[in-house]
């Protein structure tokens, strides 16, 4: 594996470039190609390797018993999965991984994941903040799951929004994909009530830009029952 390759993927980018070369001198590296459809990983199997995404397009999918099936997140190219697994006291997946797209993966045994966090303090605080981000966009997506309609999960959004940001001229952190996947609604509808609350008069936005223009409307779709 060159360090080309390898310093594509987030999780090493910012580890100076000679100590990824003593890392990698002493590494047992896999690559691995899926085709579009593919099963990459499974839900409720173990998780001893960390798999970074080279190239292509995956989505983490959970199942429950009755056969109703999940999409949790999106991960593309430079991302790496379920870091947080790795780590957890069982390390079984509870998502199964599928390539949305003809997919180079890079398998990283967790014990050189662990040898490389006490070589540099720049991978284990990206991979800190990996895990990190992860959790929290899981646990926001719990809590938009429990609204019944797109509507409301926009007004809670914002509205959180408002308050971390203090403003109602609001930069978004997520993007339109991102906010489907997090509200767990397809990219149409979403952007079809975005512009239900614009003819409304509720709200104007323009990229990641939103600018609230009736916040007591707002808060009353939140509050709607």
């Amino acid at each position: 594996m060159s360090l080309i390759a390898l310093k594509k993927v987030d999780l090493f980018k910012a580890v100076p470039t000679r100590t990824l070369d003593a890392w990698l001198k002493g590494c047992s590296l896999l690559k691995r190609e899926y085709r579009k459809g593919s099963f990459i990983l499974l839900q409720g199997k173990e998780y001893n390797d960390l798999c970074c995404i080279l190239s292509g397009e995956v989505s983490a999918e959970f199942q429950d018993f009755g056969g109703k099936v999940l999409k949790v997140e999106t991960l593309k190219a430079s991302e790496a999965i379920a870091t947080a697994v790795l780590f957890s006291p069982d390390r079984l997946l509870p998502v199964t991984v599928v390539a949305q797209t003809d997919v180079t993966t890079l398998w990283v045994p967790r014990k050189e994941i662990l040898r490389l966090c006490g070589m540099s303090s720049e991978f284990l605080e990206t991979l800190l903040s990996d895990m990190g981000a992860r959790l929290s966009f899981l646990a926001q997506k719990i809590r938009f799951l429990q609204f019944n309609t797109i509507r409301k999960k926009i007004a809670e959004y914002l509205l959180a929004q408002m308050q971390v940001q203090q403003t109602r001229s609001l930069t978004l952190p997520h993007s339109r994909e991102m906010l489907a996947e997090l509200f767990g609604v397809s990219r149409p509808s979403l952007s079809r009530v975005f512009s239900e609350l614009y003819q409304q008069g509720v709200l104007k936005t323009e990229g990641k830009r939103c600018m609230v223009l009736e916040p007591a409307r707002l808060r009353a779709l939140a509050e709607e029952e």
